[in-house]
């Protein structure tokens, strides 16, 4: 299969006119200029790696906490249309038996959607003080044998956990998942400076939805923030939708880290996609308004983004180039979770590809190779 007539967004440059082949599902050839066999017209639409979303809670009125096996598809369809080919069905803190269930579902649903990776366990090792929308009466410390179990019931698709570093027992789980080739991130947390310095050290690499529920950038007590400032060997993930952080810190923040280790991210809760206005969030009340979801009680709960928008959103916001949006978008996602095969446009690659109009708009998705998505006009 070829698609030509492309401007083509590849790892270090973009090819102004050229096309793509794909064969068993991934990449095989990518030219530049005409290609003058029979083809697929792209229409001059610009190629950008799939979107990878690694942290997101459901879509379409369909949370993970409670999905059926055939619920993922419907997720996972509705993610396309946003150019999402690979995500992380996120769960929430909570008791073994709910995200033991979670974690079989998952194990199960895997074999039928291809863009399902595997499940990021937002908890339940976090912080009282830093909980957030989590539910406290489930908040725990880090449990190594309850982890077994887990994975166990998952088939070995836990790939990633947000915990709070500074928890007892942290640091010897994190050398223990992370050996076990799991990402850990600090997230939910009150960590010190210090205590991100030690976790570092024993295997954390990645800073859940940085900003929010964290300790922060503090010139006399430095928490979270200042380590996702200060280690390069730190992957942050930002809700990119300009209101979990504003624009000016996304800017600041994106200046600072830049493209190679900043991750965008939805967080977004089951009502996005939907028409419901009121919903719950694992037993929690939530509603929808001014563009985000918030507790009943008040605090902002999680996001109703889409990935497409988040991208035209960093461009607006720090007019980052076509190649960074790319990595920020996919290929340092897909490096923070191990997964070699896909996140960004090379030869041998998943043929996981989203074609957009110039304004950054889904037109066309394909997930290795197979067309799943297409907008009518």
């Amino acid at each position: 299969m070829v698609i030509k007539n492309l401007k083509i967004v590849l790892p270090k440059r973009v090819v102004e006119k050229g096309y793509l082949c794909f064969e068993s599902g991934r990449i095989s050839y990518i030219g530049e200029g005409e290609y003058l066999g029979a083809a697929i017209d792209g229409n001059g639409l610009l190629a950008m790696p799939g979107f990878i979303d690694i942290h997101v809670h459901g879509s379409k009125g369909i949370d993970f906490m409670d999905a059926g096996k055939d619920d993922y598809k419907t997720v996972a369809d509705s993610l396309y249309s946003e150019g999402v080919t690979t995500f992380l069905a996120t769960t929430l803190t909570s008791d073994f038996d709910s995200l033991n269930r979670v974690c079989m579902t998952v194990a199960e649903a895997k074999a039928e959607v291809p863009s399902l990776a595997g499940i990021h366990l937002e908890g339940p090792y976090i912080s009282e003080a830093r909980k957030g929308a989590q539910n406290a009466a489930y908040i725990r410390n880090p449990d190594i044998e309850e982890f077994e179990k887990l994975q166990k019931s998952a088939k070995g698709n836990i790939r990633c956990i947000t915990l709070a570093p500074e928890k007892p027992g942290a640091k010897s789980f994190i050398r223990y998942v992370s050996d076990c080739g799991v990402t850990v991130s600090a997230g939910h947390s009150d960590a010190t400076f210090s205590d991100m310095k030690e976790a570092l050290e024993h295997g954390l690499t990645n800073v859940t939805h940085t900003h929010n529920a964290m300790s922060g950038h503090h010139h006399r007590n430095p928490g979270i923030v200042t380590a996702a400032f200060y280690y390069d060997g730190l992957y942050t993930e930002f809700i990119g939708d300009g209101i979990h952080v504003c624009p000016q810190a996304l800017m600041t923040s994106y200046k600072i880290i830049g493209p190679e280790r900043f991750i965008l991210i939805t967080d977004a809760l089951s009502a996005k996609h939907s028409d419901k206005s009121a919903f719950q969030l694992f037993g929690l009340d939530c509603v929808k308004k001014d563009g985000a979801a918030y507790l009943t009680s008040g605090p902002l709960a999680g996001s109703l983004l889409s990935m497409d928008q988040a991208v035209r959103n960093m461009r607006e916001y720090t007019g980052a180039s076509l190649v960074e949006l790319s990595k920020i978008s996919s290929s340092n996602a897909a490096k923070s979770l191990h997964l070699l095969d896909r996140g960004s446009i090379e030869v041998g690659k998943l043929a996981d590809i989203v074609l957009l109009d110039g304004g950054l708009n889904v037109k066309v998705v394909y997930k290795e190779g197979k067309e799943v998505y297409f907008k009518q006009e």
